[in-house]
């Protein structure tokens, strides 16, 4: 391996999960390199030296940054190192429920466009890197120069399949759906996991239509997350044309999902868990836990069963450890992130799909009545997510919240304030907004829900108009 020290390389963004940059200018092989060391030493003093697991999805670079991370892990003390390409992150989690590894760094920008990589790691059994092994990781990482990138001398393992083939049999026998035959459009927009979800709906019993299941760096164009209208696009159009009982997006590393129903619209992620949910009715017990992004839908079928809803920042590693401490059975947040204590106690799509199956097979109907049926059971509010210009403390978006619910005239409806994760406005008729700072892209992100009064849509467009030009007081 090669040494030296690069001293003034730009430095990668810590996001909601990991730290992630842009390809060749802050994220780079000795930067994830320097990652992988600082969280390896990052671990308790008194803890054996871990085993871990390297993967990297398609993305430009993420075969060098893997070999990288591999070769730092190997000289920060790793008691063994092994390198497997092309694992979806649900399959890499399970790994290390299964003993498989005590660590795993994954080489993936997840749902970001792509000009980004970036490192996401996991523990044993499969949860988010514990808060404070990141804060002591993310301490040496502003202490350390970064080093130019070593080089391991490791060879990849090809035993990707058989790890992908190992999860989806487990996720079938245990969840054990009674699903029955069904079309269904997978889109893996060019990422890791397109055809192993196909792999396991076509277990499932299922006719598949496969998309975007090549590994593409560029993604076909599109940004690989599924709570993107343009990402959703095609599968929506396939499942029309085809004729498809419903439709699957997947995030570039596979554990977000999005789902569309036999008529081509969107279920949103806390719809989908809503759904899944109640079907769980008499099942396992145990609280909620979402973010603070996640609609109303989801919140009002835990509390209708008896369930207590704990709501965290946005990331599923603030809900990681409520589902490994079993203060929650189901957790979820706003970007297809959903998670089952039962059976994982990480965001998996598998799970999810397997889930669906026997919803859908037990009672035989569609996707869509189903949504019907929970949108009339728990009103019909409108989910947005947007980003805007701008920025501030939580001081300045407040303020510029107040000021733009003002000027829409919803000020009267404001109940209370909160916190948990930037500034929170909740409304009468469980409507909502967020606003809370970007950590990858800049800028302000504007979640909410509104619904339509009387024969006035709900004033989306004009909300977020308004939030813009309180940010940003020179805009028109």
């Amino acid at each position: 391996m090669s040494g030296g020290r690069v001293t003034n390389e730009p430095r990668a963004k810590s996001s909601a999960d990991g730290w992630r940059g842009v390809i060749g200018a802050d994220f780079t092989p000795a930067y994830a390199g320097l990652v992988a060391s600082c969280v390896l030493r990052g671990l308790p003093a008194d803890a054996p030296a871990p085993s871990v697991l390297v993967t990297y999805d398609g993305r430009r670079s993420g075969p060098e940054c893997a070999a990288a991370v591999a070769a730092a892990a190997a000289a920060a003390g790793a008691k063994s190192v092994r390198l497997v390409p092309h694992l979806p992150t649900p399959v890499a989690s399970a790994a290390l429920s299964r003993d498989v590894a005590d660590l795993a760094f994954l080489v993936t920008a997840s749902h970001n466009a792509s000009r980004y990589n970036g490192i996401k790691v996991k523990v044993a059994p499969g949860c988010s890197l514990p808060a404070e092994v990141e804060r002591r990781a993310e301490h040496l990482l502003a202490a350390s120069d970064v080093p130019a990138a070593a080089v391991a001398d490791l060879a990849p393992e090809p035993v990707a399949d058989r790890l992908i083939g190992e999860h989806v049999t487990r996720v079938v026998q245990r969840t054990n759906p009674a699903a029955d035959a069904r079309t269904v459009v997978v889109d893996g927009v060019g990422g890791v996991a397109g055809p192993a979800v196909a792999r396991l709906c076509t277990a499932l019993g299922w006719q598949v239509h496969l998309l975007g299941g090549s590994l593409d760096p560029d993604f076909g164009g599109l940004v690989p997350d599924p709570t993107v209208d343009r990402t959703r696009d095609r599968a929506a159009h396939a499942v029309r044309d085809r004729g498809a009982d419903l439709g699957i997006v997947l995030d570039g590393d596979g554990d977000r999902i999005v789902v569309v129903d036999d008529r081509g619209r969107t279920v949103q992620p806390h719809e989908l868990l809503a759904l899944l949910l109640r079907d769980m009715a008499g099942g396992r017990p145990g609280d909620l836990a979402v973010t603070a992004a996640v609609g109303m839908a989801v919140r009002t079928v835990a509390r209708r069963q008896g369930r207590a809803v704990r709501e965290t920042p946005i990331g599923f590693k603030h809900l990681s450890p409520l589902l490994v401490s079993g203060a929650a059975a189901v957790a979820g947040g706003s970007v297809g992130d959903l998670a089952f204590a039962e059976y994982g106690i990480d965001r998996d799509p598998f799970v999810a799909v397997a889930l669906l199956a026997g919803l859908l097979g037990r009672g035989g109907a569609r996707l869509g009545e189903l949504l019907d049926d929970l949108t009339a059971a728990v009103g019909a509010r409108q989910w947005f997510e947007s980003r805007v210009g701008g920025g501030g403390n939580a001081e300045v978006l407040h303020d510029a919240g107040r000021a733009a619910l003002a000027e829409v005239g919803l000020s009267p409806a404001i109940q209370r304030v909160t916190s948990i994760d930037g500034v929170k406005f909740w409304l009468d008729g469980d409507r909502w907004m967020l606003l809370r700072g970007s950590s990858t892209e800049g800028g302000v992100r504007v979640y909410g829900e509104l619904a339509a009064d009387g024969r006035r849509p709900a004033p989306i467009p004009e909300l977020l108009a308004a939030v813009g030009r309180a940010l940003q007081p020179s805009l028109p």
